[in-house]
């Protein structure tokens, strides 16, 4: 009988512990204004004031989830914002893809920078900020490129591997930038210090689309599959496995307070994943290293004025309990079929993007 109640206690503690882990989310959607707008990346500026890009309808936007106001700027013709990141509060950056520009929109005055990039039809597509500067890589052009707003300069770099189709852009530490290689399965690193780019194959991977650095570690996603994956640069060692969605589509991940969040374009949710509960496969690749000269242009740059347009939009809400495998916590987005893409966190939310719904998200995890 002792045996028996031993038994029933440790049930129940093992059941109150999932319950207590398996955190509840609550979602709000807002949909974004502008129909068909196929809205990509999200920058925070605050807990309630996010920007992002309309890839198909040429804008730059701000969602006020506090206000629940969205502000709207029309760019230039021909521009397709893509990847964007935040200098400061009233300043956002961007790269153009067909405009073949990396865009500074300073918010507060509506006044457009735009940085023409020297390679006819590079391609600009994501970017990372250090320091006053700007990292982006070319799809097109298959460059990494800098660009120095105060000198007036952008320096480009030739991905040694040809038609790598480059991507997310993640600056590290000590001078180094890591890119994603979409079309090679590979994950770049640009030495800036020596001019050297240290390429590595990521085996069972087949797209990695966007890179985040967090503590020394190159953290990715596979939109190809569901494979989640960290890469060390120092030891040349490689930790993955997949997220419990089969094939999951994985287009980006944003790491916190060192928990893995990720959107799951084609499995329709968000996910986290605490490393310190499950472990994945670990490998030791071999590092290929290509020595690279930088190419120098001065840079050119034009001004001018656009004309914001607000809308006031009411979010739906729903709650939704998190689904619990092992180290993974994954919540279905309440819209089908929504394709989350972009994804960043501040505090307990993750915000994100719905590419095929044309909606922001929000997911509003209960604390521990």
């Amino acid at each position: 009988m002792r045996v028996i109640k031993r038994i029933l206690v440790m049930i129940a503690v093992a059941l109150f512990s999932f319950q207590a882990w398996a955190q509840n989310g609550s979602f709000l959607e807002w949909p974004v204004p502008t129909a068909n707008s196929l809205p990509l990346h999200i920058v925070p500026a605050s807990s309630s004031v996010f920007f992002f890009t309309e890839s198909n309808k040429n804008q730059v936007a701000e969602l006020n989830t506090s206000a629940n106001v969205f502000t709207e700027w029309l760019l230039p013709d021909g521009s397709m914002p893509h990847g964007i990141v935040l200098p400061s509060a009233n300043t956002v950056a961007f790269c153009a893809f067909n405009g073949n520009y990396v865009g500074v929109l300073n918010t507060s005055t509506s006044v457009l920078t735009q940085w023409a990039v020297p390679t006819a039809g590079g391609g600009t597509i994501h970017l990372d900020i250090s320091g006053s500067t700007f990292f982006f890589s070319e799809a097109t052009g298959n460059k990494i490129g800098l660009l120095d707003p105060v000198a007036g300069q952008i320096t480009e770099w030739l991905i040694p591997t040809a038609n790598a189709t480059p991507r997310g852009v993640a600056v590290g530490q000590h001078g180094e930038v890591f890119v994603a290689e979409l079309a090679t399965s590979k994950i770049a690193m640009l030495n800036t210090v020596t001019n050297t780019i240290t390429e590595w194959v990521l085996p069972s991977v087949k797209q990695v689309e966007h890179l985040r650095f967090y503590n020394g570690l190159v953290y990715f996603g596979d939109l190809g599959s569901s494979i989640l994956g960290a890469l060390n640069p120092s030891t040349n060692t490689l930790i993955y496995g997949p997220a419990p969605t089969p094939n999951a589509a994985i287009p980006d991940i944003f790491v916190s307070s060192g928990l893995l969040n990720f959107t799951e374009r084609s499995g329709n949710k968000i996910g986290r994943f605490n490393p310190a509960l499950e472990k994945g496969l670990s490998k030791v690749l071999t590092p290929v290293v290509t020595s690279v000269a930088p190419q120098l242009s001065s840079a050119t740059s034009t001004t001018v004025t656009l004309q914001p347009v607000q809308t006031t939009v009411q979010p739906s809400g729903t709650n939704v309990t998190g689904v619990v495998n092992g180290g993974f916590t994954e919540w279905a987005v309440p819209t089908a079929a929504s394709g989350p893409l972009g994804i960043n966190v501040v505090g307990n939310t993750i915000v994100f993007t719905e590419y095929n719904a044309d909606k922001i998200g929000t997911l509003t995890v209960a604390a521990h």
